[in-house]
């Protein structure tokens, strides 16, 4: 049975209309474009510039929030103060004379993510897993893009080996990407590629903190997936997938302290931002049987580039 998607917080979605939601959120970022476009204008007058500025940072809600005061307030002193600046006084840096109190946040992607439970119906995950296992002679070691030494140890099938289940979850990854793009506050994109590979990780197997977008041949990376599955009862520990708060600097990416933490569970599907630094904890497997491995069919939404 399909169940809804679950954000990070680990509570049940709310139900709402996803056709209006999106068209809310399409009128809300046309809103900002066009906002841009005029903040471009060199020929108006600096303080209505400065104006627009001030309203795309409200629109954007990149108030900062450790601030005592609410961003309605905020913006309402500072368009007061706004109001009493003289215009030759602006000069060519808009936010020069912007309030202190109001700040843009860092450039970091917290660790959010959205997690499904029951993807698959109970026949097709008994399905993958018995393929998965099946297939045991095709894996070969994974390896990173950077070919960093004992960074990574896990096996990996490609998508040649297993195309029925991979086409079931592109199908069904398409089906509720909308949904997924709004829980991580993503605009709308056209895809150019669902990758897809299936990863075995058995007893002392690990991926260090790493993301998926950090190379030129990755950079149209946008949302990586993680989809679970195992034999029961459940014959490993460890495994887990962290995510970590990410700063992006300088073409770089740093990770931050705060974490997320997924246990993997059978049948279920995890969507996170792929510029998210994150790794895979050590998994304990006693028996080290392949067939009692953590299996994932994991992969990445790639971008269009025109």
């Amino acid at each position: 049975m399909h169940t809804e998607p679950k954000v990070n917080t680990n509570s049940n979605l709310n139900h709402y209309n996803i056709v209006t939601t999106e068209r809310v959120n399409k009128l809300l970022l046309q809103s900002i474009d066009t906002l841009e476009e005029i903040l471009k204008n060199q020929q108006l007058p600096a303080q209505e510039r400065a104006t627009v500025a001030l309203k795309i940072i409200e629109m954007t809600g990149l108030l900062s929030q450790k601030s005592n005061h609410s961003p309605a307030t905020l913006v309402s002193a500072a368009q007061q103060q706004l109001n009493e600046l003289q215009t030759n006084n602006l000069g060519t840096n808009l936010f020069a004379e912007i309030p202190q109190k109001i700040q843009l946040k860092p450039n970091v992607l917290l660790a959010n993510y959205v997690e499904i439970k029951n993807f698959l119906l109970p026949e097709n995950n008994q399905k993958a897993i018995e393929e998965a296992i099946k297939k045991k002679d095709q894996y070969v070691e994974s390896a990173t893009t950077t070919k960093a030494d004992k960074y990574r140890q896990s096996y990996v099938l490609f998508s040649q080996y297993f195309p029925e289940l991979s086409a079931l979850i592109q199908s069904k990854i398409l089906e509720i990407l909308p949904e997924i793009l709004i829980q991580l506050k993503f605009r709308p994109f056209e895809i150019s590629e669902i990758e897809v590979q299936l990863t075995a990780h058995n007893d002392g197997c690990y991926y260090k903190i790493h993301n998926d977008a950090g190379s030129e041949k990755t950079a149209n990376r946008e949302i990586t997936y993680v989809y679970y599955f195992y034999q029961e009862p459940k014959a490993f520990s460890g495994g887990e997938l962290r995510i970590y708060d990410t700063e992006l600097k300088g073409g770089g990416a740093i990770t931050h302290q705060n974490y997320k933490t997924i246990t993997p569970v059978n049948n279920s599907i995890v969507f996170f931002n792929s510029r998210c630094r994150h790794e895979v904890m050590p998994v304990i497997c006693p028996s080290q049987a392949f067939e009692n491995s953590r299996f994932t069919v994991n992969g990445w939404i790639r971008r269009l580039v025109s």
